[in-house]
């Protein structure tokens, strides 16, 4: 690390232009379903999201974003061998983890699942498992909140130790940091039709 930040000299007449995308952005992120929105997730950006999940020592991972105008947090991406049966299944905002870590904006980690008082069995029963640890972090891009990413140990499932740690959430936080640049980055570039011809 040379310790060395350098800052693009901003250029003035671009300052209204910049509130204008925030806008456009946030509206059309807002207006698209989950469903297509996961598609600003690459399959390289996927490909480094589930070595985070296995780096962590988890089985499998999750992609949370939150639907408008259901109000729900959809499971739009996952990394086990159930995806096609989780994919698509709604958590009700106020009701479990994972909407907890959303409404708070902090990570959160517990490796006694099934006795913490926040836990909704649902997902679980639906597909006969049960989720032994969980690491959940929020999710931001085109300058918002827009889901949570989560990571899980199962029962049933080998994994290569138990539970999770602090660093753990640290690295799967800070994953979660560097998808949230490449997604920003797709979406700059879409808007602003720098990638028209390619």
């Amino acid at each position: 690390m040379t310790g060395v930040q350098t800052k693009l000299l901003r250029h003035p007449g671009l300052c209204e232009f910049a509130r204008g995308l925030e806008t456009h952005l946030d509206h059309w992120i807002e207006s698209t379903p989950p469903a297509q929105l996961i598609g600003l997730l690459d399959q390289p950006s996927l490909g480094l999201l589930c070595d985070a999940f296995l780096d962590v020592g988890g089985c499998e991972g999750t992609v949370w974003l939150f639907d408008e105008n259901a109000g729900d947090l959809v499971a739009v991406f996952n990394s086990g061998e159930d995806a096609d049966s989780l994919i698509g299944f709604c958590q009700p905002l106020g009701q479990g983890i994972i909407s907890m870590v959303f409404v708070q904006q902090q990570p959160y980690c517990e490796n006694d699942i099934q006795a913490s008082e926040g836990h909704d069995d649902t997902l679980d029963r639906k597909i006969s498992k049960h989720t032994t640890a969980m690491i959940a972090v929020p999710f931001y891009f085109g300058f918002g909140l827009r889901g949570v990413i989560s990571c899980v140990q199962l029962e049933e499932a080998s994994h290569a130790r138990e539970g999770f740690s602090f660093a753990d959430v640290e690295t799967l936080s800070r994953v979660a940091n560097l998808l949230e640049r490449l997604v920003n980055e797709s979406l700059f570039s879409s808007a602003l039709g720098f990638n028209d011809g390619v």
